[in-house]
């Protein structure tokens, strides 16, 4: 398995409000419960807030990976975590007035075996790169969104829609969320990749499909984050990339040669994340 991932605050923004969460197969988490995680949050709300609620996301997200073992995950287990995550998220801006609106979108994805477990609220996105078939799996949870799938806008004019920034559903806002949670199989050389809305907001479909297929996995996160800066950066920007060569997904032994080469082999590749 072949990852990058990358974050940028962009080319306007002060600060990034962008998080993602990479536990990779050969990290002692992963081999531990014999599955991976993966996730993108993109904050929002009031002064610092919105990095405070992504940072409590993957925070979260990681402690509750801690305790779930790979081979008994389940939808009911995923809904369990985007419940805890959002009263966290919730629980924060209550307690802390300053931060009062915060919240998050969170696009999730655990891997094992030949499978994986999909969770996901607002519009940051999850695709599927499978041959030459590039493929959004995620709903976005926006009104224009909304609007493009009741057939009243063209995705065209969902791109430049005013109101193409507000949400439906996002983490944190209320007290109780519902996010959308599916399982997906995975097959040999498919690239999966997860990005906040300040890639897909700069780039098309069209050039985010040129940049996968164009650049080997492990250097096409900061390609695809570079490519919407050059186009604007109007906002954070973050992606992570997957891409899985052999299946069923393999794991490493704790004290094995294999992990020690992945453990180089990473941060060479860190993307500067």
């Amino acid at each position: 398995m072949r990852i990058s991932s990358y974050t940028h605050l962009g080319m306007v923004r002060r600060n990034n409000e962008d998080a993602c969460l990479v536990i990779p197969p050969w990290s002692r988490p992963a081999i531990e419960r014999q599955a991976c995680l993966f996730a993108v949050a993109d904050g929002m709300g009031g002064q610092n807030a919105g990095e405070v609620a992504s940072a409590i996301a993957m925070k979260t997200a990681t402690d509750w990976f801690s305790t779930n073992a790979g081979n008994s995950l389940n939808v009911q287990m995923l809904e369990e975590m985007f419940a805890q995550t959002n009263s966290a998220v919730w629980g924060y801006s209550q307690e802390h007035p300053e931060t009062s609106g915060m919240g998050n979108t969170l696009t999730m994805m655990i891997a094992w075996g030949n499978n994986a477990l999909v969770g996901h609220i607002g519009d940051s996105r999850l695709y599927r790169l499978r041959g030459d078939s590039l493929t959004q799996l995620t709903n976005d949870h926006s009104l224009v969104a909304e609007q493009v799938r009741l057939g009243k806008l063209t995705p065209e004019q969902a791109r430049v829609h005013p109101t193409r920034h507000i949400l439906s559903r996002v983490m944190g806002s209320r007290q109780f969320v519902t996010p959308d949670i599916f399982e997906t199989d995975i097959q040999v050389n498919d690239v999966f990749m997860m990005c906040s809305d300040g890639i897909t907001g700069m780039i098309e479909d069209t050039r985010i499909k040129e940049i996968l297929t164009g650049n080997q996995p492990e250097n096409a996160a900061v390609k695809l984050v570079e490519a919407a800066n050059k186009a604007g950066g109007k906002d954070n920007s973050t992606a992570v990339v997957l891409a899985f060569d052999q299946l069923p997904l393999a794991f490493p032994a704790c004290y094995s040669f294999e992990r020690l080469l992945k453990h180089l082999f990473s941060r060479v590749y860190a993307g500067g994340v």
